[in-house]
């Protein structure tokens, strides 16, 4: 008998390492996200949030896979407080010419799809080339569209996973978004 989505995802959960009781509530919390109002967050080290703000970046590299409940949602790009130091852009790739903000939301984008790379048992890179020149090896490959870059940054704390904005920072990012 097939395993329900709830169960399949528990699994996976437990693969990484998390108990049963977490792997549970996990999979089941999953199941609750997308009735819960408001925009999620993803907090990006800087230069790479950037790159997918202003620039040609249209993967985000993560070691987990999307939730399924977030493929189709708008999602936040909050650049974190902290920059990735020892990042370089692939080849042929450059970084924006822009002020590279830290501790704030700097963009909305879609998550249209998530694979995985070949060493996860996926396609991409594996029988034909990566998908995008921002694709890493050993990754989950987070697919986002429609990226709408904000005319001023909105300060806000990041934190790990996809998280829920805050109110105020909600309304300012909608607004900005409303005004174009």
């Amino acid at each position: 008998m097939p395993a329900s989505s709830v169960e399949r995802r528990a699994a996976t959960s437990l693969r990484y390492g998390n108990s049963p009781e977490l792997a549970r509530r996990l999979a089941i919390s999953d199941d609750l996200a997308p009735t819960l109002a408001g925009i999620r967050g993803l907090s990006i080290q800087q230069p790479w949030a950037a790159a997918i703000a202003y620039g040609a970046k249209r993967v985000e590299n993560r070691t987990w896979a999307a939730p399924h409940w977030a493929i189709g949602q708008v999602i936040a790009i909050h650049a974190s407080k902290k920059p990735d130091i020892s990042a370089r852009p692939p080849a042929g790739e450059s970084w924006p010419e822009r002020r590279m903000h830290l501790g704030a939301v700097v963009a909305v984008a879609t998550i249209t799809g998530c694979h995985l790379s070949p060493d996860f048992g996926g396609t991409c890179g594996a029988t034909r080339p990566l998908c995008s020149p921002w694709s890493v090896r050993d990754q989950y490959h987070w697919l986002l569209t429609d990226v709408r870059p904000l005319a001023e940054p909105v300060p806000c704390r990041g934190m790990l996973g996809l998280w829920r904005l805050p109110d105020d920072v909600e309304k300012a990012a909608r607004a900005q978004l409303e005004d174009r």
